[in-house]
């Protein structure tokens, strides 16, 4: 059996760059980090399962898309960091916040691109939310044509009144 040597882990990557090139999304993801509620997933769950009444399968269904949901609130507020901390650095005194802000779509797209990678992730959970959605309203859509179904059967059979029938 082969000893582990810490020598033989490659790096991800051996450009240097890439660290200090995404050093400021840390930063902002740990400002976002200390702003949330620690509260607030636990109550959007909760709100979840109020809404759908999930059974069986769909208790893990709707926790998904309770992390989605949370994931996506998360994009919107780091969004306005991005923005906010590009026109902390391209705004001129005279300027108003509406015109430092194209200098700060300027920057991050010749930059970083720090708003297209967010918007591609933003959009697969938006998508994975939907997804999530349709399939939890086709199962309660088949559940209640189970249910009418059953009933139906029922009520075309007399009822039982004894053991030996």
């Amino acid at each position: 059996m082969k000893k582990y040597r810490q020598d033989n882990v490659q790096p991800w990557t051996n450009d240097p760059g890439i660290a200090a090139r995404y050093a400021p999304i840390h930063g902002m993801v740990t400002k976002l980090l200390t702003k949330t509620d620690p509260h607030g997933y636990a109550r959007l769950l909760e709100d979840f399962r109020g809404r759908y009444k999930p059974e069986g399968v769909e208790v893990r269904l709707v926790e998904f898309m309770a992390d989605l949901s949370w994931r996506t609130s998360g994009c919107f507020a780091l969004e306005t960091e991005i923005l906010r901390q590009g026109m902390a650095v391209c705004a001129h005194p005279q300027d108003t916040p509406d015109q430092s802000l194209a200098p700060a779509y300027i920057r991050d797209f010749e930059g970083a691109d720090l708003l297209d990678k967010l918007s591609r992730y933003e959009r697969r959970l938006s998508s994975e939310l939907s997804r999530c959605i349709r399939v939890l309203e086709l199962r309660a859509k088949n559940r209640k044509y189970a249910e009418a179904r059953m009933a139906d059967t029922l009520a075309r059979h007399k009822p039982c009144t004894s053991v030996i029938q």
